[in-house]
């Protein structure tokens, strides 16, 4: 198996806590060799983009470089830093004059731009580099008694270039998760307007959840750092926006699988820093 680095800068740490718990704990558990990547700018979100495109490259390249100098992967647990990794390569090395300029910016870094190396999205790993065997017959709790909301949110459609959305639906299966269907699966989260308008990131937010609760979802499943900040995080302000009681537990894929696996510890996945308590186990 390939070495990587496990990014876990993600965006609102304080906020996204549970997630980087839980990705820090599985990566241990499976002995995949990834330690914390060390020295990364921290993700600015993948709609900075559009903000500031050269800033966006020069922040994204200045961690592939990092990477590939120390002649590791880069392995992302979650969508927002997947795509903005993901993204940032692939302009690179399609665009001579925008990786001209970039190569400028990053010397004045010491560093001399490097992209020989891979961004690899957690489902990826577990389910293209890892034995699939090892992988099932560590399901110790099989999750057929319930049916959660898989959210993907908008930033998907940025992310289907370089993701595999099959993979994690293929990863559900393997621990028997049904997913109900519902129509907010791809919508917004609210959280690219936060800053503009919170009472409309809120409200956009809401939109989802109710979505999801009334579809009959036991729990949403978030792909992306945003999308668990806006569900878990403020889920008691889109409760009183709405003006109705969601009570949803949210987790990430990586505290799912902890779970299927048999961790019981709410510590040790971080389910004890969520803001909606996980009433699973």
């Amino acid at each position: 198996m390939k070495n990587y680095f496990l990014f876990d800068t993600l965006i609102q740490r304080e906020k996204t806590a549970p997630m980087i718990t839980a990705a820090r704990k599985l990566i241990e558990l499976l002995g995949i060799d990834a330690p914390s990547f060390k020295g990364a700018k921290a993700d600015l979100g993948s709609e900075f983009m559009g903000l500031d495109k050269l800033k966006f490259l020069e922040h994204y390249a200045y961690n592939l470089t990092l990477a590939a100098d120390q002649k590791r992967d880069i392995l992302c647990f979650e969508q927002s830093s997947f795509i903005s990794h993901a993204q940032t390569k692939d302009m690179l090395i399609n665009d001579a004059n925008l990786k001209f300029e970039i190569a400028g910016r990053l010397e004045k870094h010491n560093l001399s731009l490097n992209l020989d190396v891979q961004v690899v999205s957690l489902e990826q790993l577990l389910l293209e580099e890892m034995d699939t065997e090892k992988l099932t017959s560590l399901v110790k709790h099989p999750f057929g008694n319930f049916q959660a909301a898989l959210f993907f949110g908008s930033n998907a459609c940025r992310a289907r270039k370089y993701r595999k959305e099959e993979l994690v639906t293929r990863l559900l299966d393997s621990v028997q998760l049904k997913c109900v269907k519902h129509e907010s699966s791809h919508e917004s989260d609210g959280f690219e307007v936060y800053d503009a308008s919170s009472s409309l990131a809120k409200k956009l937010a809401a939109k989802a959840m109710l979505d999801m609760f009334d579809n009959a979802a036991d729990f949403v499943l978030v792909c992306d750092a945003r999308s668990f900040i806006m569900f878990d995080f403020y889920q008691k302000e889109l409760e009183k926006i709405s003006g109705r009681e969601i009570g949803l537990s949210v987790l990430s894929l990586a505290e799912l699988l902890l779970l299927a696996f048999g961790e019981t510890s709410k510590k040790a996945i971080g389910l004890d820093q969520h803001k909606v308590a996980i009433s699973l186990i």
